[in-house]
């Protein structure tokens, strides 16, 4: 099996110290034995669409070969994070998650450098808000590294490292709003961190990319000694922007249709004003009016809101427009907490494919 994507629906049924504790044989701690929600083991040597790039360049690269997802970079330059984020699906935070990826990382050097997976609410990758985990070297020091950003304050941790390829655990509690780091297993029992008040006091706003990075300080980082491999989420609910896809299986591309989205207001007030929100999505100049389906509802998400009222017409240019309204309070349910959220739009034409366009609100 190349990959192994399993999403039932698009909103699926969804950390010991690190180099300390005592390891045990078995099933991690906490580990479910289910079946995963999603997963990648990079067999297939290819970038799916369930990822998309970010942060590389000549000198600093990140390719799935070997059946693993390689890092390469140069000794003259710094790269703050550069490797795969979701491609338009994400973690809801409202419910419990838990992840895990294998590691590793057999480089000695004088310089810094590390791999790692994480989550950020910035679709782009992550820069001023997310929490990372991995492994990596600070001086020849050989380490587990965890390192978080609130926007305004940083902290990183390290602890000592012996072997040079390992599992690291990721899960979060979310009636308590505490995520776990962790080489042992899943939740409180064991962990190596946890980051109290992770959505509301250090992400701030739903929901949550899944990333899977390096990052370098003027360290060579030589692909075949630095690498990930077997990325499972166990345990999540996964919210996408498209109706009944699943986001990297084989067939149909989840992204067919790309739009433009505009939304208004664009800046949301959570209380008062109208409940009525405005979207207009202008598709690319080959979807005719003909190809638009009227009895597909067009849906809004986080929360895979369904419009209330949407019309479809040709504009000026011969461009298709579809406009849209949907209910505030609906989205407000889904998205908790304020700031600037990446909002998306989709639905389905006549012959199936999928349509999507995305743009960012600022909830106040």
């Amino acid at each position: 099996m190349n990959r192994n994507f399993i999403l039932c629906v698009i909103i699926a049924v969804i950390a010991g110290r690190l180099g300390v504790c005592a390891k045990y044989s078995g099933v991690a701690l906490g580990q479910t034995t289910s079946s995963p929600v999603l997963q990648d083991n990079f067999d297939d040597n290819k970038k799916g669409t369930l990822w998309k790039i970010f942060g590389t360049s000549d000198k600093a690269t990140v390719t799935e070969t070997n059946k693993r997802l390689q890092f390469s970079t140069t000794s003259d330059i710094d790269v703050p994070f550069m490797g795969y984020i979701g491609d338009k699906w994400w973690i809801d935070p409202n419910q419990d998650f838990q992840m895990r990826i294998d590691l590793t990382f057999d480089v000695f050097s004088y310089s810094n450098g590390w791999i790692c997976f994480g989550l950020t609410p910035e679709a782009t990758g992550p820069k001023d808000l997310y929490v990372a985990l991995g492994i990596g070297c600070s001086g020849v020091f050989q380490n587990y590294w965890a390192e978080w950003r609130d926007g305004y304050i940083g902290r990183v941790d390290f602890v000592g490292r012996v072997k040079p390829t390992v599992t690291l655990y990721i899960s979060y509690d979310s009636w308590y709003d505490i995520l776990y780091l962790s080489d042992y297993g899943y939740g409180s029992e064991g962990k190596w961190k946890a980051i109290s008040g992770f959505v509301k006091g250090t992400l701030k706003r739903p929901p949550l990319y899944v990333f899977l990075a390096a990052k370098s300080e003027s360290m060579t980082l030589p692909p075949t000694s630095v690498y990930l491999d077997n990325f499972v989420i166990e345990k999540a609910k996964l919210g996408s922007p498209y109706q009944s896809t699943d986001p990297g299986t084989g067939g149909g591309q989840v992204r067919d249709v790309e739009g433009s989205l505009a939304i208004l207001p664009s800046t949301i007030q959570r209380s008062g004003g109208t409940d009525k929100l405005t979207a207009l999505l202008g598709l690319p100049p080959t979807i005719t009016l003909q190809d638009w389906d009227p009895t597909n509802i067009p849906t809004l998400s986080p929360g895979t809101v369904a419009a209330t009222a949407y019309t479809a017409f040709v504009w000026v240019d011969d461009s298709l427009k579809i406009l849209t309204s949907f209910s505030k309070a609906k989205l407000m349910e889904a998205v908790t907490t304020n700031g600037q959220v990446e909002v998306h739009v989709a639905g389905r034409l006549k012959d199936g494919r999928a349509y999507a366009g995305s743009c960012f609100v600022t909830i106040q």
